[in-house]
């Protein structure tokens, strides 16, 4: 079932709405205050399953849609899918009962004329009803390179209202070595392009490689409306590599997600939580039925 509206809703996410069922964190779990019969169940699906996994080779999207379906997650998140894969793929998700949540794509800063995919517009209208939101990762200039900025909010602005056309929203990823790698930086681009439909990611791994020194805490209370979506798993803190470091099952690592969650739900945050998945070496139904067990074990009871 659909439900773009509590996702989406008018592309701007409703924070402190909730505030009278602000979480508790107790004993690992998260409950409303006494007396209040809110909950915070925000949906949960995988994200980059069996990508840059050295040696493995990837299931069929069908065979991985099932998996998730029979875990429980709730959707999955992928590369933005152009032409005619996007339909056959949009199908074989709805068929196994899942949502697609996220679907990143690349835009390059450097190339004036042709920053993106032309397909792009058309891969955005025939996301619509869905409750995605499309990811845009920048390339082409040093990160943090002022001459982007302007390119940036142009073109930000422009799919800002192809999203709005059809219920979507734009989110910039936060992504090492990339224009935006460092979330306070993101932010002001968002702050820059000024649209309803464009907002931010929250990449815990990529959050903790750059700015890993920084309380996150403060950044996500004061831009609770703007984060369009977040995705965290386990991770060793202080950790200079992905694979059994900054991205693991949320069994291991020393990061305290918990307190992410108890965070994000005071703030109001309402959109999907993805599990990241990049690069985990694990068997792959063996480490997402320890991620999903340990997600249910963190929600209100």
């Amino acid at each position: 079932m659909r439900n773009v509206d509590r996702i989406a809703g008018s592309g701007i996410m409703a924070c402190g709405i909730f505030a009278a069922c602000a979480a508790v964190a107790v004993g690992g779990e998260f409950s409303a205050p006494k007396g209040e019969s809110c909950q915070w169940s925000p949906p949960f699906y995988a994200f980059c399953v069996e990508v840059g996994v050295p040696g493995i080779k990837p299931r069929s999207l069908a065979e991985q849609a099932s998996l998730l379906r029979e875990l429980g997650f709730d959707g999955g998140g992928y590369s933005l899918w152009f032409g005619d894969e996007a339909a056959r793929n949009l199908k074989i998700l709805d068929e196994a009962g899942l949502e697609v949540y996220l679907l990143h794509t690349v835009i390059n800063l450097k190339d004036a004329d042709h920053p993106y995919d032309p397909r792009l517009p058309t891969a955005i209208e025939k996301l619509k009803g869905r409750p995605a939101t499309v990811s845009v990762l920048f390339t082409g200039l040093p990160a943090g390179d002022p001459q982007g900025m302007e390119p940036a909010v142009k073109i930000l602005r422009e799919l800002g209202d192809l999203a709005a056309a059809v219920g979507l929203r734009i989110s910039i990823y936060n992504h090492v070595n990339n224009w935006a790698e460092s979330l306070p930086f993101v932010l002001k681009v968002v702050e820059k392009a000024d649209h309803p439909r464009v907002g931010a990611n929250f990449n815990l791994c990529h959050c903790l490689k750059v700015d890993g020194e920084k309380d996150y805490r403060p950044l996500l209370r004061e831009n609770c409306s703007k984060i369009f979506a977040v995705t965290l798993c386990g991770a060793q803190v202080g950790s200079k590599t992905w694979t059994n470091g900054l991205i693991q099952p949320l069994d291991k690592g020393d990061f305290d997600n918990r307190e992410l969650l108890t965070v994000l739900r005071e703030a109001g945050y309402q959109g999907p939580i993805g599990l990241m998945c990049y690069g985990v070496p694990d068997d792959t139904r063996e480490h997402l039925t320890r991620s999903i067990q340990i997600w249910r074990s963190w929600q209100p009871k």
